[in-house]
């Protein structure tokens, strides 16, 4: 029997599979590792983290039953996009990774928008001038840190990064590249026009690739310290959310994938480039290469679920040592025990600024709407209908592009809960699906190794094989009515504190 690993490089931990070639995930495990807030709106990451949790991680999967080192023909990697490690000449980082919900990069968007017009960088690039992406990123590095600027010989993102360090070989994916700001959309290459006015070279990019594409084999250290043969073969990978579609079989139109982990990606497929001429939705290359995906790159979602346990979860932390349900679980039990609507209280979700219901660097969470009626169980809920209105203004843009949209698959370690999937439902008006793997950002990069190993022909041939709907969340007329005039209430709060928030420290 032959296998496949997938390794996601996540915000805050890593996750991977190992996958058969029956078509079925064997083993899964994960680590989890730190982000560091230096100031309000920033995160950093040490990039060593990730290839330190692999090599934890991995020995484990091989722990099972009849699967040794051998029997593992490749490996898939995914990592969060707009984050990049400056690669010095010793092809070490020379700064800490600037991950993707950092926003510190405002002063140099607004120096981009004097070169070209935001309007005609979204034609291009098919994305938002935001400090979130990459390209405004590297220029903070330049100013702020010339002396790491001037050592870099390679700007990666993490997936592309980790590649590097199992192979000594550099190269990123069409989908990676895509949420960069210097990248052509259409022709699916850097674009020559905003590298000469941001006067970023181009010889400090990889090589664009396909995901699928076999960069290379593990170096002999890589492999000792995986515990894998060094004749494992190691493909491009792609960005996560690209990659949970993938996991997910969202790779035809007519399906949001709606990825609920520490951000909220959500995506669905075209056989062309969409743009959306409100620009809440960008346009990026699919890990597929023969698609396109429409998709807003993720407003902060389980991340404000996971502050609100860090910080008043104590009664959670006690509990879950005495039970056998998650920190999580628990909270969502609090939460069902409120109504539909939260009885008028609404949240925010723009603890990191907002990507919806627009984007906006200098937005920030609100719980607006309290009174002495209102409990813990009221917040709790609260924040995740927050989240759902933010979903439903991003699938009505979809829409308004002429996207099809029949079903919502949600994916990612908050799929889990029940309540939160009939939450969207109602709040959409569009079923949510519930797949037989929710981690499937590590499954879709397994998938591409299986691709780029022969396993299998195509991802969507792969994904077909591996996963099955297994619940339905079917909108609720009588929620559907309450989370009408909710969502409508979500868009006033929002638009009445847009002037508020222009005060708002970056």
């Amino acid at each position: 029997m032959r296998y496949v690993i997938g390794c996601d490089i996540g915000s805050q931990a890593l996750k991977a599979v190992l996958w058969s070639e029956e078509g079925q995930v064997v083993a899964t495990g994960g680590q989890e590792y730190p982000i560091v807030y230096p100031r309000p709106a920033w995160a950093e990451q040490d990039a060593n983290y990730w290839l330190q949790a692999m090599e934890k991680v991995i020995p484990r999967l091989l722990g099972e039953p009849g699967v040794s080192a051998r029997d593992v023909v490749a490996i898939g990697i995914d990592g969060t996009v707009d984050a990049f490690v400056p690669v010095n000449e010793n092809g070490e980082p020379g700064a800490p990774c600037i991950l993707w919900m950092d926003r510190r990069a405002v002063e140099q968007c607004d120096r981009i928008a004097e070169l070209i017009s935001p309007e005609k960088l979204f034609d291009i690039t098919g994305l938002n001038l935001d400090p979130s992406h990459t390209a405004a990123k590297i220029l903070w590095l330049r100013d702020h840190n010339p002396e790491a600027y001037d050592r870099t010989r390679k700007f990666m993102p993490p997936a592309t990064f980790v590649v590097y360090k199992l192979t000594g070989k550099c190269a990123v994916d069409f989908s990676n590249a895509s949420s960069t700001m210097i990248f052509d959309v259409r022709s699916r290459q850097w674009s020559q026009e905003l590298l000469d006015l941001m006067e970023i070279p181009l010889e400090l990019l990889p090589e664009v690739r396909p995901a699928t594409d076999v960069v290379g084999s593990l170096t002999n250290e890589a492999a000792r310290g995986l515990g894998l043969s060094a004749d494992t073969l190691v493909v491009v990978g792609c960005g996560d959310e690209h990659a949970s579609c993938v996991g997910a079989g969202v790779i035809d139109p007519g399906i949001v994938a709606d990825i609920l982990g520490t951000a909220e990606p959500v995506c669905t497929p075209s056989h062309q480039p969409v743009f959306d001429s409100s620009q809440l939705v960008e346009t990026h290359c699919h890990a597929d290469p023969d698609r396109w995906l429409l998709e807003n790159p993720g407003f902060v979602s389980g991340g404000n679920y996971r502050w609100f346990r860090d910080n008043f979860g104590t009664l959670e932390d006690f509990t879950v040592d005495v039970s056998d349900l998650s920190s999580y679980d628990l909270l969502n039990l609090e939460a069902s025990s409120v109504n539909p609507g939260s009885d008028g209280l609404i949240f925010l979700p723009c603890m990191m600024g907002a990507m919806a219901p627009e984007w906006n660097a200098k937005a920030r969470g609100v719980i607006y709407g309290l009174t002495l009626k209102h409990s813990r169980q009221h917040i709790i809920r609260a924040i995740l209908e927050g989240s759902a209105y933010a979903l439903r203004s991003i699938i009505e843009r979809m829409q308004a592009t002429g996207c099809v949209v029949k079903e919502i698959r949600a994916v990612g370690g908050g799929a889990k809960g029940d309540l939160l999937r009939q939450i969207r439902a109602d709040v959409t008006g569009i079923p949510v699906v519930l797949m037989s793997t929710i981690e499937t950002t590590a499954l879709g990069a397994a998938l591409l190794a299986a691709v780029g190993a022969g396993l299998s022909p195509n991802l969507k041939e792969a994904s077909e094989r591996t996963i099955k709907v297994v619940q339905v969340n079917y909108p609720i007329p009588a929620n559907q009515r309450i989370y009408d005039r909710g969502y409508e209430h979500f868009l006033k709060v929002y638009n009445s504190l847009k002037e508020c928030f222009e005060y708002c420290e970056i």
